[in-house]
């Protein structure tokens, strides 16, 4: 477990991985962080575990992962949830990730998330239509960046905020 993982001199921080040719992650319980951009360019990285003892992941983490398909959380984490692979605040009012090599081209994001995290869905081809509900007031910086497929999003009234280049690259 967390083999092929860098960590920070206390062993406690996940601040890269040695191959960006791995297919999947472990992260071993008692790991508390993620540094920014830790996996970036990890483009065969399919599924990661997030343990309990996570209570901070950085900004950009999964940036242009764009095989990843799932984020499990351990159901004890008290920071972070997945609901079906995807990565929430616990409180889910947070959507941190959307993993990029999802297949689904249709994401409703459920009622109650008031904020989409910065490069939430950052380059998720497959995804042609968004359902933001209007519990959501802020959209992150290159949030929907590279989403190339995107032909529908209608963005609610609520929303009072829209981070730089949040449709970056959508065509």
């Amino acid at each position: 477990m967390g083999e092929g993982l860098l960590f920070d001199k206390t062993g406690k921080i996940v601040i890269g991985v040695r191959n960006k040719l791995v297919k999947s992650i472990v992260i071993p319980d008692g790991v508390t962080s993620i540094i920014y951009y830790a996996f970036e360019e990890c483009c065969y990285l399919k599924s990661i575990d997030i343990p309990a003892s996570i209570t901070k992941i950085e900004d950009r983490t999964f940036r242009d992962c764009r095989s990843l398909t799932r984020i499990n959380v351990d159901n004890e984490n008290l920071h972070y949830l997945d609901i079906d692979g995807v990565l929430y605040s616990k409180d889910k009012t947070t959507l941190l990730c959307f993993p990029a090599g999802n297949s689904i081209v249709k994401y409703n994001i459920p009622t109650g998330v008031a904020s989409i995290g910065n490069n939430a869905f950052y380059y998720c081809k497959s995804l042609t239509s968004i359902e933001i509900p209007n519990s959501v007031t802020s959209i992150g910086n290159y949030a929907f960046g590279g989403c190339t497929g995107l032909t529908s999003i209608d963005i609610p009234n609520s929303v009072t905020c829209i981070g730089d280049g949040a449709f970056c690259g959508c065509i």
